[in-house]
């Protein structure tokens, strides 16, 4: 059958989401820079507007530089902050290209630079950088909803932006990070994001989990009812899934010295508690100059995230864990098909016809929401525009009664989708070491990468990889939220 991204949205929107559920347009603003003294700007036809209402047009490159009472210039014209730089084509900045357009705001130890981007159009610099989108379209299909909405959650999260262009949002390199498989994802899911109660949900991912996710009260504080520690349903490995490293004793205390946490010389690390995920939430350092506990979370950041990548780690020795341990773990069944189930509803409403549009295709919209049509029915029906008048005939004749009506399928369960995926309930609690650290240098034993709440990309992936939709990879680290517009 035909390919109908634009036309699946339609009908999703229809019949699985809230009525608010429309594409509506919003544009994000990304900080790229703060506390920038100077910068330049390339494009053709750059329109610069300043809080003055003074307005330029340049083209070439131009040099930015700050200048003294909340003034900028750009190139030899000087202009009073915020300016805004605005061109029909793309722009650079410091050698970057970027869609839509640039806001320099005055700030006290120089000026920011905010690009301000249609949503769609962000997401094109953001999918490749996160998740390798040569990966199975369903797996970058689910990145593609969970950046979306992160973003619109997002709003603010930079005081007068929405979002930054690195780690502590998502990463965004703008038109050299955009794709072409990359923008079909886009495309195929456009404008859907997960929604909790009617609202944008508060979604994370990470690159793996090592085998179990864990909750966001956690790593963060504060609970979120669908972000809860579980098992991954797959084994797989990718380049973190297991890891090691070994550190100075020395490095760490130069590390916790520069952060404010001074404790002499340091005897020993000690883990004092685990999540769920066997993940550490407390430790203990106790040095010459006192003891000191901290969590998992903070240690991770203050030695470096890049060096330990995960807080799902021991000292001196690796234990068990899941992904060894899954052939002999007591599992629950996969729910058997319940044959109690109410079966497909054949609708048998009166039809008032009087209200039907005009417009062909809106005619068959509104049949199928009157559900004369099923939705699987319109998704074929859309893909042969040439027959819509046959159709429409046919529609009629069913809401007349002439023909008999489709039988609608019943409402999806929970036990729908273990039936659907043939996963089991996973139960593992894991028992890792409490070992202390000691001497001179510290081997840690570690697995996954990132903080471990939401998604794990290369856990979506293999659910991908083993016949899961994007929608069924979503349910399963978000239990209990909706896809929406």
């Amino acid at each position: 059958m035909k390919k109908l991204p634009l036309y699946f949205i339609t009908i999703f929107s229809l019949f699985f989401l809230p009525s608010e559920a429309y594409p509506v347009i919003k544009e994000v603003s990304v900080l790229l820079e703060k506390g920038a003294s100077g910068g330049s700007l390339s494009g053709t036809g750059v329109k610069f507007t300043d809080s003055d209402g003074k307005e330029i047009v340049l083209s070439g490159t131009v040099t930015i530089q700050k200048r003294d009472s909340g003034e900028i210039s750009a190139g030899s014209n000087t202009f009073r902050m915020p300016l805004k730089a605005v061109s029909d084509s793309p722009m650079k900045y410091n050698g970057r290209a970027y869609r839509g357009c640039f806001l320099f705001k005055n700030s006290s130890n120089g000026f920011k630079v905010t690009n301000i981007v249609d949503l769609e159009q962000y997401l094109r610099g953001v999918i490749k950088a996160e998740m390798n989108p040569k990966w199975h379209i369903e797996a970058v299909k689910a990145q593609c909803i969970l950046a979306r909405t992160f973003a619109v959650h997002a709003g603010g999260k930079h005081g007068e932006d929405d979002l930054c262009d690195g780690y502590h949002c998502q990463v965004y390199k703008g038109i050299s990070g955009e794709d072409r498989i990359a923008d079909s994802a886009i495309e195929e899911t456009s404008g859907l994001i997960l929604r909790w109660k009617g609202s944008p949900a508060s979604v994370y991912y990470h690159s793996d989990s090592g085998g179990m996710v864990t909750s966001s009260g956690n790593v963060w504080g504060g609970d979120v009812p669908y972000l809860k520690p579980k098992a991954e349903p797959f084994a797989y490995s990718s380049p973190n899934t297991i890891w090691e490293i070994s550190l100075p004793m020395s490095f760490i205390e130069s590390k916790l010295i520069s952060n404010g946490i001074n404790i002499g010389t340091i005897h020993s690390i000690t883990p004092l508690e685990r999540d769920g995920s066997g993940r550490i939430l407390k430790m203990e350092i106790k040095g010459t100059g006192g003891t000191k506990a901290i969590s998992g979370y903070t240690f991770r950041t203050l030695v470096g995230a890049g060096k330990v990548k995960s807080t799902l780690f021991e000292f001196g020795a690796r234990s068990p864990y899941i992904n060894e341990e899954r052939g002999s773990l007591p599992l629950s069944p996969v729910p058997k098909k319940n044959n109690n189930k109410l079966p497909a509803v054949t609708v048998t409403e009166k039809i008032n016809l009087s209200e039907m549009p005009e417009d062909k295709e809106e005619k068959l919209i509104w049949l199928t929401k009157k559900r004369v049509f099923t939705t699987l029915e319109l998704m074929e029906i859309l893909s042969k525009p040439d027959d819509y008048d046959l159709f429409i005939e046919k529609g009629i004749a069913r809401a007349e009664g002439r023909l008999p009506m489709p039988e609608q399928p019943s409402e999806r369960t929970d036990e729908d989708l273990a039936e659907t995926t043939g996963i089991p309930d996973i139960r593992y609690s894991p028992d890792l070491s409490m070992a202390s650290a000691f001497g001179q240098s510290v081997r840690i034993f570690g697995r996954g990468s990132g903080h471990g709440v939401g998604m794990s990309q290369w856990g979506a992936k293999t659910m991908a990889e083993k016949g899961w939709t994007f929608a069924q990879i979503l349910e399963y680290y978000f239990p209990g939220t909706t896809i929406g517009q």
